[in-house]
């Protein structure tokens, strides 16, 4: 998989002024779900939830993806490609929780712009258990990347990803009842596969004796959850936005002071520039500990060229294969 760069929305710019992307585009628009049929419409926001979606639809619904270099996380207008899909969806998945919801999110924008009269979105992070939902700390994490009181990275969690996978199926049903079968069994199939793909990573670290990672950004704690390891810090609180030295500095002495020491530190293929990693891990080897980096995806954004039913497995596993080749 190729490295990427998040970036934000499109923005045309003119004459030193920003154009909102509901102006008139030149031609007629393109119809995107013109070869959906009468099969549902399904837009989901992000990579994760568009492969959810498209393993249970199968072949009875159309599943789009709304996003897939520029993440969740971005702010911007939508742009006019977008506001079609919007437009023509019989339902708008996301992840909610404050990612795509909050008040200048993007699902939001996409309501007071689609012009659909059947406007209708299935929010699967109101779908999980409450008691499985990580909190935050509003102190300390004043200006982050989203507005919610807890943190939203569940697909992350393979039980939360099967909850969600859950709500999709019986939304689809809903849709279209008279494919409830299909929907059911091709769930079912699916479900088992992250059931494999937990067992399967829990089994690759069952043996190893440090447990305990730093990550890049907050993104990590319910994937650490389900493989049974710890994020001891975070060293960006907003992704791209360097941390202060006192962060650094907090981070290299919780590292350092923990028996054994945390070595690992995971790093996102999203953002190639490492500058503060990079430094958490000199400052470590300045202390005699053999630190690594591990390159763990949180799957937020892909190439397109990669996004495939199978994405999210295959992301998976190659996390917990990345980190049980440094972790000892």
């Amino acid at each position: 998989m190729r490295r990427r760069v998040c970036v934000p929305f499109a923005v045309v710019a003119v004459a030193g002024l920003s154009l909102l992307s509901t102006g008139c585009p030149k031609g007629p628009a393109v119809d995107p779900w013109a070869s959906a049929g009468g099969r549902p419409k399904v837009l989901v926001s992000f990579a994760p939830l568009y492969c959810f979606a498209a393993n249970v639809a199968g072949p009875d619904a159309d599943v789009k993806c709304l996003l897939t270099t520029t993440g969740p996380h971005n702010e911007g207008d939508a742009t006019p490609s977008q506001i079609e899909l919007a437009r023509g969806c019989d339902v708008f998945v996301i992840n909610g929780l404050g990612l795509e919801d909050e008040s200048d999110g993007i699902a939001t924008k996409l309501q007071k712009v689609a012009a659909n009269p059947k406007w209708n979105v299935l929010d699967l992070g109101g779908k999980i258990d409450v008691s499985w939902l990580r909190a935050v700390d509003p102190d300390e994490h004043a200006g982050h990347h989203h507005d919610g009181a807890h943190d939203p990275h569940v697909w992350l969690s393979i039980r939360c990803a099967k909850k969600m996978v859950g709500a999709v199926r019986e939304e689809l049903k809903r849709l279209d009842p008279a494919h409830a079968d299909g929907y059911d069994q091709r769930a079912a199939a699916y479900l088992a596969k992250l059931d494999r793909l937990e067992a399967e990573g829990k089994a690759l670290l069952a043996k190893k004796q440090e447990r305990s990672i730093v990550s890049f950004h907050e993104s990590l704690g319910y994937f650490a959850e389900t493989y049974g390891l710890e994020v001891v810090g975070s060293i960006e609180v907003n992704p791209g936005q360097e941390p202060t030295d006192k962060t650094l500095k907090e981070i290299i002495e919780k590292c350092s002071s923990k028996k054994p020491p945390v070595r690992v530190i995971a790093v996102e293929p999203q953002y190639p520039t490492r500058s503060s990693a990079t430094k958490v891990l000199e400052a470590l080897r300045g202390q005699q500990i053999d630190a690594q980096f591990a390159e763990v995806d949180p799957l937020e954004t892909c190439d397109e060229a990669d996004l495939r039913p199978g994405l999210y497995e295959k992301v998976m596993q190659n996390n917990v294969r990345e980190l049980a080749r440094v972790l000892r």
